[in-house]
């Protein structure tokens, strides 16, 4: 089996937005750093991806429209969704495989090798206790987004009107009209089905642009029109969560689930490397071509 670009390409977008969020730069030693984590992750998943087909397993096309989604979520607009996706040279029909490939590998390990292992109260508090500040909630804020959409290759006719649209958006907001209503009825982002709603947001997970408003805003308090190179962008505060720290009732079961994935992925990792031992994998990468054995 051989691991091409595209692959390497997608995994590598996937790890990056798992560890720092979509779109974030990384120094030179952080892209050396995760292009070695890649590779041997392409290799190992390889192996247990021809398992998983071996065992028959089938994955849900919505499954993988959902996973699609949560990543267009990770930006403001599709616009800059597939900018990121051109920028690094990923088709989304190469993504979509990727992905698909991930959550076969992920049902064949809970298959075939979480049932095999443990996790006890003991190890569940052990691990509570020794991650207290990575268990502090920061400051979140819960965010709707209208967009009014007019990037950089718009005719130059349409900015003074996306301009006067979203400004008028904005008159409607400080008259009283329903901020979810107007972004179903007039957004342009991603997320105008759901009202505009984009969760709950940390510092880091926006563009610094969007945060040094975003966070000087009280709750229900709605933004002035931002442009940029995208479009014009309104946003409202629909609640705040100060910081905090996660209580232990609160995140137990997570955390269990979490330590039993993380065991069962050793097992599934310690298998695949002895089956390793026995297969080829081409890595057909410029300057990394090789076979791993």
């Amino acid at each position: 089996a051989a691991i091409t670009m595209d692959e390497f390409n997608g995994e590598t977008l996937l790890v990056q937005r798992s560890v720092l969020g979509m779109g974030k730069p990384l120094t030179c030693a952080q892209i050396a750093s995760l292009q070695k984590e890649v590779i041997e992750s392409l290799i190992r998943r390889e192996i247990l991806h021809q398992e998983s087909r071996k065992a028959g397993i089938k994955i849900d096309k919505k499954d993988i429209t959902k996973e699609i989604d949560a990543i267009k979520k990770q930006f403001l607009s599709d616009a800059a969704y597939k900018n990121e996706l051109s920028r690094r040279n990923l088709p989304e029909d190469t993504l979509r495989a990727q992905l698909e490939r991930n959550l076969l590998i992920q049902k064949y390990v809970e298959q075939q090798f979480l049932k095999k292992v443990k996790v006890t109260d003991a190890d569940v508090m052990a691990y509570y206790e020794s991650h207290l500040a990575a268990l502090k909630q920061p400051l979140q804020v819960r965010v709707s987004h209208i967009l009014i959409q007019s990037d950089s290759k718009s005719e130059a006719s349409r900015k003074p009107e996306a301009r006067r649209k979203a400004e008028q958006i904005l008159k409607d907001l400080k008259d009283g009209r329903d901020f979810r209503t107007l972004a179903r009825e007039q957004s342009d982002g991603p997320t105008r089905t759901s009202g505009g709603d984009l969760g709950y947001v940390g510092r880091g997970q926006l563009e610094k642009q969007f945060e040094s408003v975003i966070f000087n805003l009280k709750k229900d308090e709605i933004s002035d029109v931002i442009e940029t190179d995208y479009g014009y962008h309104i946003f409202k505060v629909m609640d705040i969560k100060p910081e905090s720290i996660v209580a232990y009732d609160n995140v137990k079961e997570q955390i269990k689930q979490l330590l039993l994935q993380d065991k069962a992925k050793k097992e599934a990792d310690e298998y695949a490397r002895k089956l390793r031992e026995k297969s080829a994998v081409k890595i057909l990468l410029p300057e990394l071509t090789q076979t791993k054995r």
